[in-house]
């Protein structure tokens, strides 16, 4: 097994960084995309017992996280179009990726935020992955988008792009934590396993607030992923916590699988993990979710090319 660091150039000079675990002999490649308020380095273990297993893994940090990020862009796009830009360099990656593993099927995994960020990828560049797989998703009705990009939209008028609003990590992260009252943290919601929590809440790199800017970007890029548009021959696999208030304890994640079913994909899937919460790779049930991950990137259909 070798482990390296991945460097790409992205957009206005953006250095796009991450990991590449590689085993001697690959069958399959997977792309990672991490959720909101966290990184790349979190998913190096999964990476790595991938690996062990013949799948060639690589992780990437989005804009405005990661060890590389400087602290005053924490949880910041871009000031100019920073859906596109993350989108973009996902693309890349997956390019590349493709570009050092030619012969063998690439995935791409995206978690939460980076759910997605994965769904707008395979709609702008569908021909750049095999298979696309998201973790604790939803399809959010679009009249809530709009009355939160609106109610967004005001505070980044009045306080800046670059404003944390206290108000918005209410009315997000703490809603979903509110859920799991009474609460031995502020990040209950991510884990029934307490001491990954803990880990979480230990690192700097995790947890923070993020700007209006990126809050209204996020929004505008949730409202523009559309399935009548996405390849009907790509495999989509989704899985999730029952108890997820991403996905709104089932329900959303449950609705998202029908319109992308009812838009003519032809082969899809969703694995609802009883009692598991929000980080399903980090839950008390780990090593079982991570088999079902395996058993996905192990599927005989393959549409690679």
């Amino acid at each position: 097994m070798q482990e390296q660091p991945l460097r790409l150039n992205g957009q206005d000079n953006h250095t796009i960084t991450g990991t590449i675990v590689c085993p001697s002999s690959p069958r399959s490649a997977l792309v990672i995309a991490h959720g909101m308020a966290e990184h790349a380095g979190r998913y190096v273990n999964f990476a790595r017992w991938l690996a062990e297993r013949d799948i060639a893994v690589v992780t990437l940090n989005h804009r405005g996280h990661g060890p590389d990020c400087e602290s005053d862009q924490l949880g910041h796009y871009s000031d100019t179009d920073g859906w596109s830009k993350v989108v973009d360099d996902l693309n890349r990656v997956l390019l590349d990726t493709r570009e050092r593993f030619p012969s063998i099927p690439l995935t791409l995994l995206g978690h939460s935020m980076g759910s997605f960020i994965a769904q707008s990828c395979a709609q702008q560049h569908p021909e750049s992955l095999d298979r696309l797989i998201l973790s604790a998703t939803n399809r959010i009705p679009r009249i809530q988008l709009w009355a939160s990009g609106a109610f967004i939209g005001a505070i980044g008028r009045f306080h800046g792009n670059h404003h944390r609003s206290p108000t918005i990590a209410k009315m997000s992260f703490g809603k979903f934590n509110r859920m799991f009252r009474p609460n031995r943290t502020d990040s209950d919601w991510l884990s029934r396993d307490t001491a990954q929590v803990d880990r979480y809440l230990a690192d700097p790199l995790c947890g923070f607030e993020c700007t209006t800017g990126l809050w209204k970007d996020f929004i505008q890029g949730i409202l523009s992923i559309r399935p009548s548009t996405w390849r009907k021959d790509l495999p989509v696999h989704l899985f999730s916590g029952s108890d997820d208030p991403v996905g709104e304890m089932g329900k959303g994640v449950s609705r998202h699988l029908e319109d992308i079913r009812r838009a003519g994909v032809k082969e899809t899937s969703l694995r609802l993990f009883e009692g598991g919460r929000h980080e399903m790779l980090n839950e008390t049930n780990a090593e079982e979710v991570r088999e079902h991950v395996l058993s996905l990137l192990a599927s005989e259909k393959q549409t690679f090319a």
